[in-house]
Formats: structure tokens, sequence, C-alpha cells
């Protein structure tokens, strides 16, 4: 019976009015039988909760309740109401004996805090429906006379009761309800249980030797202030009674030394007492704010200085040298900003002013009838400068997110496809039924494993549980099933695994996606008025230092076992009913293809998961730095508001000296902020691009002028042709391009591990393996040649892992990203080049291939001034345009693939004479290509053997190998390929007409394979199972059973019109 409207109010109002009785008479009576009380209680709810179940035992009743409610995820249903009332009421009086017990059953000390702590569960929403009081106005007295109190002794007293009222049950109750920080009037009341905290905090940063000291003191006016808050932000309807709370000069009085302390704190580099104090101070201040309110009335002040404390929270957290990644910046120019610091020129004051408050005061003052609007604008600059910093950050983040979520789900889609067709035939095979489940069920698995679902919006445990019943029960009972079903179920518990520790990160990844959402807006007004972007700016606050994803990396790969082993059984069973000519259906004629291509999209979803796992670390980095400098935007932007008052109302009142402290204050903290916020950027900026710390970043101690005086280093700039390994040479390698994914138009991942690599692929020197290396340009070059002219376009760009120094280096994610790209004329289709052509870089003394012909007039590179260049190291993407329908040759050997790479290299050696390079450098520049001549003569390589027929040349060991069986060589010895190769047709349902497969073959410059060249291929070796056109215009598949079943799992296919052809092409 679920009631989610205002019946279920009414209803739970009904049948549960009696507990308010149960609940509030300990805090009536002068004593009270515990036992009696219980007794009376139980009674009462094992009557409701036999109607509502049907069981008589309370225990029996409450197991029902669960289930129930564990199985609907609801709590708004009168049973899942009877087994939170039942638990909720069981705590209270638990407690109740506790708290007299404390207080030695001193009646009148306990029914006051009692009520108390009656107060607090009351408002729980399932108390709170039965309307059992008002329990909001002793709850803000109390606070109000916890401020008053000023010896510590009595604080720590009280510490020790609110530890008791708000016991652990109502916390962690709270913490259930309210997992974002939220205005709801229950979760209102997490700053009532954080009470105990602050109070404990104070007592431990004051001390009690020290307690009576201005620095105690301040943190004294700091606890206080929370404590106003709070009485503020529980119940804001009560705000305007004055009696309730402290008057509005003694709050201006607490913040204006509150931002004394943190002025001193920030000049002196004191950041401890800079966590100090904002720890003390609350998170939920903002119903102290009122912008409507008089200017420099404690509302008004109240709201520039939670600016001001939002913005110094943001950068204290980005001070944290705890973490190994940050980001960094090309959008703003730090060096240029630093230089100008227009606040201290327009005032004429230096950083060594004395009483540098009462000058700024009296600058201020004068500002008003001279230079204001300078003044003001400094401020508007700020801001600006802050909101362009955000809107460039988020966009960025918006991008990274956007290309995973659609990565993520190509592959899933792709895989998803793949099993419905593998499960779908296997359950023919054996029970002779196809299982609708199977198209719900496959996707919603695949994606149930990315890392960060929450954010994607992926499925949960519990919809695929529900989804993947009716395909698990199918196969319950059937003998050759069994095998498939374990491994199914094998999956399934996985999946339930993995979402359990997705789980424990729940509140903050949503926080996350909150705040991804709420800041991709367009309307500045807002952005800085919504309430749910201030919450979920909060909550990742409070958790941003502390993130540890539940997940990882580990239990990613050992998903690849529970998926392979699902594969595996279900192509077992499919293979054994190959044998069984008669048995053969359609759908298990359609999966023959997708058992060997599912593991492999098995591997490219789980390496995409692997990535997507890296990048949320630099997630959380790019989203902490562009929530700073949106803090620092309301920072100035209130800075500037305020501004706009003090000319309305001051313009002509020559006595407002006294009356500009505060505002001083703020503008000399927001200030210097900004500046030391600059400062780190700038400073992170040059570790990167110059590979250590400079000796002039020393944190708030840093000199300016010091720091823009120094002489910067540079990196020197090669352009060379690389070689990159077109196979892996172990598992788990990224340091390979693989060619067919690549001319296939998929994105092709693509890493170097460490410097050894460069070393032994002769990229670098053995004594400039500790070089930092940038890239500033990134161009491939396959080796093909078209029979027709082709644009190629190529794109690469660094994403995750950008160290300098690897594997445990700091990473660096650089913003915004920088695409790097090229575009060329590839083919012999007779069109004359308009650019100068570049020599093909694979042409030495053993084979002459066309040149290649630019159509990037202006190559993308980063290497312009201002940009910042991703390293060597870093995990890139690249996709190739252009040949997505071209059944290309794909090498069965290792080939060195052709990478024009521009490289900008900081020497960390002392060695001072040249490398001789074994590599061939590329003597054109970004501007332009050199003259064809003295460009040729740099690119052939010199002294290269040339080999004989079916040998390749081995560019790494420089020598000549012999072909593999089956294959023979290609170009004159530049890589060995089948001289067959399969090229698919398009889907079932799309004829694919012998003049069709003759039109691929030739487009790819082969021909149509005969009869008899085919079966010599054979001869040599050549495997394959699929059906496909011949030159004879008869279909073939005449591979060997056992043969197929080492390809793929399985046995020779019966050539028929229900199969989707492809055409076997000859090179």
């Amino acid at each position: 019976m679920c009631l989610c409207d205002e019946g279920h109010f009414n209803a739970v109002k009904t049948k549960f009015k009696k507990i308010c009785s149960f609940l509030t008479l300990p805090g009536k009576l002068v004593t009270f039988d515990p036992n009696h009380l219980q007794g009376a209680k139980d009674e009462y709810l094992l009557k409701i909760g036999a109607n509502l179940s049907g069981a008589v035992d309370m225990k029996e009743q409450l197991k029902i309740a669960d289930e129930h409610c564990k199985q609907w995820k609801i709590d708004d249903d009168l049973l899942c109401a009877f087994r939170d009332i039942v638990t909720i009421s069981n705590l209270i009086l638990d407690d109740a004996v506790r708290i007299q017990e404390m207080l030695s059953f001193n009646s009148t000390r306990f029914r006051y805090y009692y009520n108390l702590y009656i107060g607090s569960w009351f408002m729980h929403p399932q108390i709170a429906r039965l309307r059992c009081g008002d329990p909001l106005v002793p709850i803000v007295i109390h606070l109000k006379k916890l401020s008053t109190l000023t010896s510590f002794d009595e604080l720590f007293y009280m510490k020790s009761l609110h530890d008791n009222i708000n016991a652990k049950g109502f916390r962690q109750e709270i913490d259930r309800l309210c997992p974002v920080s939220s205005t709801d009037k229950t979760c209102r009341m997490r700053i009532w249980t954080k009470v105990a905290d602050k109070i404990e905090k104070l007592l431990t940063y004051a001390g009690r030797d020290e307690w009576d000291n201005q620095v105690s003191k301040m943190l004294r006016n700091a606890t206080k202030l929370y404590l106003h808050a709070a009485g503020l932000y529980i119940a804001p309807q009560l705000a305007e009674n004055a009696a309730q709370f402290t008057l509005n000069s003694e709050v201006s009085n607490w913040i204006k030394e509150i931002a004394i302390y943190i002025f001193d704190s920030i000049q002196n580099d004191d950041i401890e007492s800079l966590r100090r104090v904002l720890e003390l101070l609350p998170y939920e201040i903002d119903l102290l704010c009122n912008e409507t309110a008089e200017f420099l009335s404690s509302m008004r002040t109240s709201c520039t200085f939670i600016s001001i404390l939002n913005s110094l929270s943001w950068y204290l957290a980005g001070t944290n040298t705890s973490g190994n990644i940050k980001e960094i910046s090309s959008s703003i120019d730090y060096e240029k900003f630093l230089q100008q610091r227009r606040f201290e020129q327009i005032l004429n004051i230096g950083e060594t002013t004395q009483n540098i408050l009462l000058s700024v005061a009296q600058h201020l003052k004068l500002a008003v009838k001279t230079n204001f609007e300078e003044l003001k604008n400094y401020f508007k600059t700020l801001a600006d400068l802050d909101l362009k910093r955000t809107q460039i950050d988020i966009d960025d983040i918006t991008s990274d997110l956007d290309k995973y979520k659609r990565s993520s789900k190509e592959t899933s889609q792709k895989l998803d496809s793949l099993m419905n067709e593998i499960l779908k035939a296997a359950l023919v095979a054996t029970i002779g039924d196809q299982i609708e489940a199977v198209l719900a069920t496959s996707i919603a698995i695949a994606q149930s494993f990315n890392p960060m679902k929450l954010i994607f919006s992926g499925g949960t445990a519990t919809d695929i549980l529900e989804a993947s019943q009716g395909l698990s029960q199918a196969m319950v009972g059937v003998a050759r099933a069994a095998k498939l079903k374990d491994a199914f179920d094998n999956l399934i518990r996985e999946v339930t695994r993995f979402d359990d520790k997705l789980s424990k990160n729940e509140i903050y990844l949503n926080s996350v996606s909150g705040l991804v959402k709420n800041m991709k807006v367009t309307s500045v007004s807002s952005l800085s008025s919504s309430s749910e972007l201030k919450a979920h700016m909060n909550t990742f606050l409070e958790n941003y230092e502390n993130y540890e994803p539940a997940v990882t990396k580990s239990d990613l790969r050992s998903i690849t076992a529970y998926w392979e082993n699902l594969i595996d059984e279900a192509c077992e069973i499919l293979d054994s009913t190959y044998g069984i000519v008669s048995g053969i259906t359609k759908t298990v004629l359609a999966a023959h293809r997708s058992c060997p291509n599912a593991k492999v999209e098995v591997q490219k979803l789980i390496t995409i998961y692997e990535e997507i796992y890296d990048f949320q670390f630099e997630l959380m980095v790019s989203l902490s730095d562009c929530v700073r400098a949106f803090a620092s935007f309301q920072a100035a932007n209130a800075i500037n508001s305020d501004f706009d008052a003090v000319k309305l109302k001051y313009a002509n009142n020559q006595d407002i000296l006294g009356k500009m402290e505060l505002q001083s204050l703020f503008s000399m903290i927001s200030y210097k902020i900004s500046i030391l916020s600059a400062i780190k950027s700038y400073c992170d900026i040059l570790t990167y691009t110059e590979g250590h710390v400079p000796n002039e970043c020393i944190g708030s101690k840093t000199s300016i002028t010091s720091l823009l005086s120094r002489t910067k280093l540079t990196c020197s700039t090669s352009l060379a042709f690389q070689n990159i390994p077109t196979k892996p040479s172990k598992p788990g390698d990224k340091a390979y391009i693989n060619l067919e994914d690549l001319y296939s138009g998929n994105t092709v991942i693509f890493k170097i591990p460490d410097s050894r690599w460069l070393i032994e692929h002769k990229w670098i020197a053995p004594y400039q393996q500790d070089d930092k290396i940038f890239v500033q340009r990134f161009e491939i070059y396959p080796p093909v040649v078209s029979r027709t002219t082709k644009e190629v376009h190529v794109e690469v760009q660094a994403t995750v892992r950008n160290q300098l120094t690897p594997p445990h280096g700091t990473e660096y994610v650089i913003s915004p990203r920088i695409k790097l790209g090229f575009t060329y004329r590839d083919g012999t289709g007779g069109q004359s080049c308009r650019q100068t052509e570049i020599p093909n870089p694979y042409n030495d003394n053993c084979r002459d291939m066309p040149n290649i012909c630019p159509v990037t007039t202006a190559i993308p590179t980063c290497s312009s001034p201002g940009n910042i260049c991703p390293s060597i190291y870093a995990q890139w993407h690249i996709k190739l345009h252009g040949f997505e329908n071209a059944p290309l040759t794909v090498a069965s050997t290792d080939i060195s693939l052709k990478v024009a790479m521009q490289l900008c290299r900081l020497s960390s050696s002392i060695e001072t004479k040249k490398y001789s390079s074994r590599f061939s450098e590329l003597p054109y520049t970004v501007e332009q290509h050199k003259n064809q001549k003295e460009y040729s003569s740099t690119v052939l390589r010199r002294n290269v053997i040339c080999c004989v027929s079916n040998h390749y040349y081995d560019e790494l060991i420089s020598k000549c190998k012999a072909c593999p069986v089956g294959t023979v060589d290609k170009y004159n010895g530049l890589f060995c390929a089948n001289t067959i190769r399969f090229v698919p047709g398009p889907p079932s349902n799309i004829k694919f007409s012998f003049d069709h497969a003759e039109k691929v073959c030739i487009e790819a410059r082969t021909t149509i394979a005969s009869r008899k060249t085919f079966a010599k291929a054979v001869a040599r070796g050549y495997k394959d199972c699929r059906c496909g056109w011949l030159s004879d215009r008869r279909k073939t598949s005449p591979t060997p059973k056992e043969t197929c079943k080492e390809n793929g799992g399985l046995s020779t296919v019966t050539c028929t019109s229900s199969n989707t052809w492809g055409v076997y092409c000859y090179n």
C-alpha cells in the first residue's frame, strides 16, 4: 500500500497517533520507568505491525517490512513507516536512559536536555508526519545560551552533553536522508548535529591555558558565529524575532575580528591558522546574508564575508600538497596579471606599508571623490577574469565527460549487439527458444561497470537483477546450459559487488554531477543565485581532499575474466551445435562472427573504463579549480557591488572612514587571495614547463618582483620522423598503434611508458633519459598507397596521465585542451598538389612510394606563445579519417609506423656533446616546407639493406627477417601480409552483390581473389571461417572445422543465402 501523497501523510498520522505520547512522556515526568514505557510502546506497535504485515512476532514484522522496503526502495509506505518508527522509538528510549544516568537523575536538567534531544528526532520525516510538537524554539534558545558561555569548563561539559543529545543513531539518519547539503527542514538539522564537533575543535585549538588570549577570543567568536548561523538556519521563520538572536552590531564585530585574523594569517603565511578558523565557521552561513539589506549592516556585510570565506576555502583546498594532480591553464595570462597589480597602484600602497588597513580605508575614502571608478573596475576585472576561467574550465570538463560518455556508450552498444547474438543463439541451441530479456540485459551489464556511471547516469544493480531474472530462470534445469547459467550468474554477482562498492562514493559523485550540471549555464545571475549549486559546492568541498574511489583498477580488470568466461561457455554451445547440421538455425548462423569479436570488444570496453578511472582524479582537480575560480568571482563581484553601494550612499559624506574598515578588510583579503592564487597558478605552470619548482616560488612569501624578473628556461625544439610499433610487445602494452583499428576510424589509445622505451626505440639517447620532453606536433603517416586520391585527416589529443616523469610523477591537466591534427592527400589519382609535397617517410634505396600532399597550410601545433604542450608520456587518443571504407592491407608483421614529431626537450644532463642521431631530422618548419631536393635528401634512409623476396626489414634490429608462413612481403620488404584478405559485407538486410565485392577490392588496389590464388593462400596457412565472394562468382569458406575452432570457436560454415557475405581480396 504505497500512499506517496497527502493521503499517506494522514494515514501515518492516524495509524501512529499515540506514539507521540510515548516519546514525549519522559520530558514531562519527574521520574519515569523506562521498562514500563518500553513495554507499553512495544505492545501498541505490535498491534499495528500485525495489521500491516500479518505476522504476530515483532522480529518477523520488522523482517517483512525490511525486505519489502529494500525491494521497492521507498520510504513513503505504511510498512516502511512502521519499520522506521519502531527503530527510532527504540533508539530514543535507550538514549533517554543514558542521558538520565549521565545527569545523575537530576530531573530538571534531564527534562531540559531530553526535550532538546527529542526535538531533534521530531524533525525526522517519519516522526514529523505525526506532528508531535514544535521542537525548534527550545533548540534555538539553547543555541543562544551556548553562545553566551565563556568558561572553558562549561563548554567542555556542554560538549559531552551534546554527544548524547545528538546521538550516533540520529547523526546516521541525517547523513542517510541528506547526502547533499539541502535547505529541506530535516536536512537543516545537520548543522545542529555538528555543534559538539565545533565545540570540541574550539577547545582543542584555543586550549585551557591560552583561553583568554586574543587568538582564543577570536576563535570563540567564530564559534559564536556558527551557533548564531545555526539558529537562523534551523529556524529561518524566527529570524525576525531579534530577541532570539544576537544583535546585528555584535555580529558585525565578530566578523570584523575574524576578518582581521584572516588578513594577518595571510600576511604571515600561517596556513594552519586559516584552516582552523575556517573549520569553526559554518558552511550553512548563507542565511546570515541579505543582499537587499542596508549597506554595512550585519546582514549585508555577511554576504561579502561569505563570498570571501568561500574563496579562501577553495584557495586552501588548492594548496594541499598531498595531491599528485594539478591543473594548469593557458587561458589566463598570469604573468601579465601579476605585472599589473592595479589595486596597489591605484591606492599607491606597497606590500610593506604600516597600518595597512587604516591606509586602505583612508584611500577608499579619498577614492570616492577621485579615482573610485578605477578602483571599482579593478574588482570588476577580477570578477571577469575568474568568470572566464570558470567558463573555460567547465567547457573542458563537459567536453571530456561527453567524450567518455560517447565512447563508453558506443563500445557498450557494440558489445551488447554481439552478446545478444551469442546468447540468443546459445539459448536457441539449448532450450529452443529466444528470451527477449537478453535485449534488456547485455547493455545494462556492460554499462554497469563504468566507474563513473553515477555521473554518466548508468543503470543500477537492482535494474539489472530484475532484467536478468527471466534469462537466468530459462536456463534452470537444462543440462547443456548449466555452465552458461553459472557464468551468467557469476557476472551478475560481480555487477552487484561492483554496485555496492560504487555506492560508497555515491554522495560525492552525485555532488560532482550536480556541480557540472549547475555550472553549465549561460546566465551569470542564475549561476550566482543557485541554491542547489551552493549545496553541491559545500558537499564537494567537504569531501574533496579525502576522496578515494571504492572501485579500483584491479576490480575493472577482474571483470574481463567474468565476461570472457560467459562468452566461452556460450560459444562452446554454438561450437557443439554446428556438429549437428540439421540443427543449425538462422539465429545460430548469425552468431558465427560474434564469438571472436566479443572478447575484443570486452577488452576495448575495459580499456575505456580504465581510462575513465584515471580521468576521475583529473576531473576532481579540474572541477575544484573551476569552483575555486567561481568562488573568487563571487567574492570580487560582491566587493564590486559594495563599491556601487558606497558610491550611491556615501559619495558626498566626508566622514566614512570608520564605516569603511570592514570594506577595507574584505578588499585586501580578496586582493591577497587573488594574488596568491595567481602566484600558485603561475608557479604550477613554470614547474611543469621548466621541469622543476623555481627557487622563487615559495608560497605566500613569493616575491612577485623576483618571480617576474627571473630568466625563464626554454626547451630545445626538433622535428623528426619517429617509429611507433604496430604490434603489442606484451599483455597490457599501450605503446603501439593497431593499424586495423586506425584504418577503421576507431579511437586508438597510445601511451609511452617511460624513458627506457624512448631509448629502445631510438627516440632519445641514453644520456637524455631524465630530460623533460613536450610534444608540439604529432603527425601520422600510415604505410598506404591508394589507387584513388583520398583526403586523410589525423586527430591527436592528449588525455590522461600527463606526467613529465612516469610512472609516479605529478600529473598535469592542461586547460584548455589542445587538439593536434594534420590533413593530407594520399593516392595516385593524378591530381596536382598545391603545397610542397612531403617525401614519403617509408622511402629509402629499396622503395619509391608516392609523395604526400599536405592539405593543411598552417599545421596545428601547441608551440604558439602562451600554449602549454603535453608531455611525451601522456596518454594519447588518435583517430584517422579517410580509410574507413577501404579494405587496406594490414601487416602481419610489426612495422614501424612513421610519425612526424616536433618535440621540445628540456635537458637534465650536463653533457654538452651532441648526440649522433639515428633519426631523420625533418628540415621544415611549421610555416613552410623547404624545397623538395633538400627535403628528400634527409628523409631517405642510408645504408639500408634491401631484403630478398619474401623477407621484410626490421628497423628495431636493423636486419632482414623471413616472412611468416602464409604471408608475402609488401612494398619491397616494408612488411609482410596475407595475400588474401577477407572484407566483410554490409548488414544482412542489404544485398552484397558480386559487382559490389569486385569494386571494394579495386578500391584497395587489389583484385578479387581467384579460386587458384585463394587455394594457394590456404596452402600457405591462411585461415578464415567466413563466407566470401571469389572471382568465379562463387562463395566459399573451405577452412576445416578444427582450424576454425582454433580461430574463434566455430566449425565449417555452409555458405547459404542466409549469410552476410564478404569478399576475399588478393594483394
